[in-house]
């Protein structure tokens, strides 16, 4: 089981050489999670961009397993924040990731050195 953020989907529905190793696992039949933040971030980005998110956003929910954002995570998360010096969004998605006990699969290098996480 793994975790995906919003940079290892965007990496993935790029196609790009850093998105090789997600493919590897979205093709697979292992579960991946994604926080629902990240839903947030990726249709963002898409939109900036004057691309239709909806194919995208659709693929991702029928792939993965959402982790809802409930007080639980939300409380882990502020821990985190503090403990790890993460910006607020990436303390949730670390702190979901966590919830689940899945690695969490990234590009972002403000996770790099971290406990369970795959840097792409």
């Amino acid at each position: 089981m793994k975790a995906f953020d919003s940079f290892a989907w965007i990496e993935y529905l790029k196609g790009s050489q850093r998105g090789a190793k997600a493919k590897e696992y979205v093709e697979s039949i292992i579960p991946i999670y994604t926080p629902s933040i990240c839903l947030t971030e990726i249709k963002s980005k898409y939109l900036r961009e004057g691309k239709d998110p909806k194919d995208r956003i659709d693929f991702i929910l029928e792939r993965t397993l959402i982790i809802d954002v409930d007080h639980r995570i939300a409380l882990k998360a502020a821990e985190i924040k503090n403990e790890l010096k993460l910006h607020t969004v990436d303390a949730l998605v670390y702190a979901a990731a966590q919830a689940k006990g899945a690695p969490l699969v990234t590009g972002d290098p403000d996770f790099k050195n971290l406990p369970n996480v795959e840097i792409l």
